[in-house]
């Protein structure tokens, strides 16, 4: 890797302009919620279901309108509020016995009144409350529950009328509530299980991505959007348009560190990714990392050789993703010019790391992926591969909320 490049990826965290993502937000609230039940401190939490609301009031507006229901919350005492995947939102607050809880029922009612006798559902069940420390582990499963349409993907297939209404509906839609974002860390060459929990790891950039689960829990919950794989593909041609039109402007990226986007080929010779460049701020050209998928490479290989050049001349640093040990058998890995490649730590990469450096390059290029465990931290800087992403990285860098 180039030092320079190194370097800069290792500078100190700023802030960004853009709100935290729903699945960092769900860890803030996890880890603030192990601090109370450590340090007793007498909390009440409130969690707001809005994947419980009837299907005439999911469009967005409606959302918006669940959510303003409980910012009210959000000036009771030492109130921190977490805007939480499929939209659903969170507020931690010391109570001294006022009409907080009241209140949002009353704000929730008002949500409901214009909905026909029978269909409106009791106020009550929109909402469910917790004492802290003491129920804690009540919220902790109820935020990890998944409803039946999000865990099985849906039942119906989208078909293209369904699609037309998807993609008008992402057009109006807060897609910030639907964007993940993944650290990618840099692990120190001679880092131990122990050494690696004692301080926060160097973050190399942050993956951004549109979550298509959350989106179509949100918007089509009884739908599978990947069952038809070819309208699927369109449907992330949107995707693709809402993510970089989020980071498009000087104002939306002030003072962002380095990060990458997933998008398709296409998109990278798309009109909106122009916009893009044309208004990425000075000081993060050089610094963005864009991520492709095999499939589109295997598809249009001609396409992808097009927009890596052209990537690479305004830039710009590419990553294959999912890439595995068999992808090398049709598809030849270093020839494909990338900058870095993105590997998921399976069992026969656990077992076989060598032949993982045959196959795609040097370990600075790869980047590893599910790393969920914090001994694997030390496995993989034993190893030589010092990018690494996944449930272990985002734990070792969180900064523990405040609790006084």
């Amino acid at each position: 890797m180039n030092k320079s490049l190194f370097a800069s990826f290792s500078s100190e965290k700023a802030g960004s302009s853009l709100t935290m993502p729903p699945t960092q937000a769900l860890e803030a609230l996890k880890s603030l919620l192990r601090q109370t039940e450590i340090s007793g401190a007498a909390r009440r939490a409130l969690l707001l279901h809005t994947d419980r609301l009837p299907k005439d009031l999911t469009k967005p507006h409606h959302l918006r309108l669940a959510r303003a229901a409980v910012a009210g919350l959000a000036q009771a005492d030492r109130a921190q509020m977490f805007d939480l995947p499929r939209g659903r939102v969170a507020i931690v607050w010391r109570a001294r016995g006022g009409r907080e809880v009241e209140q949002v029922l009353e704000q929730l009612a008002h949500l409901l009144d214009g909905l026909p006798a029978g269909q409106a559902p009791p106020p009550a069940d929109l909402i469910t409350v917790y004492d802290l420390p003491a129920q804690g582990p009540s919220l902790v499963d109820d935020l990890n529950a998944r409803p039946p349409s999000l865990a099985t993907g849906g039942s119906q297939k989208i078909d293209a009328p369904m699609l037309a209404r998807l993609e008008q509906a992402l057009v109006q839609a807060e897609m910030s509530h639907f964007v993940r974002w993944r650290p990618v860390a840099i692990l120190p060459p001679t880092g131990t299980a122990h050494t690696l929990t004692l301080a926060p790891l160097a973050t190399a950039w942050d993956e951004r991505s549109i979550a298509a689960a959350d989106v179509a829990a949100t918007l089509c919950p009884d739908h599978a959007l990947q069952a038809n794989p070819w309208l699927f593909r369109r449907l992330t041609r949107s995707f693709d348009r809402r993510l970089l039109a989020l980071h498009t402007g000087p104002h939306q990226l002030a003072g962002a560190r380095p990060f990458a986007l997933h998008l398709n080929i296409a998109s990278i010779l798309a009109a909106d990714f122009l916009r893009f460049d044309a208004e990425l701020p000075s000081a993060l050209r050089g610094h963005i990392m864009l991520y492709v998928q095999p499939a589109d490479v295997l598809a249009d290989p001609a396409a992808f050789f097009f927009a890596r050049n052209f990537a690479h001349a305004r830039g710009y640093k590419i990553l294959l993703r999912g890439v595995s040990l068999g992808l090398a058998d049709v598809l030849d890995i270093t020839a494909c010019g990338v900058d870095f490649v993105q590997v998921a730590l399976t069992p026969d990469v656990a077992t076989n790391p060598a032949l993982v450096r045959e196959a795609v390059g040097p370990a600075t290029k790869i980047v590893l992926s599910g790393v969920d465990r914090t001994e694997t931290l030390a496995w993989a800087a034993s190893h030589g591969f010092l990018l690494v992403r996944g449930h272990a990285v985002a734990n070792a860098q969180h900064e523990d909320a405040e609790l006084a």
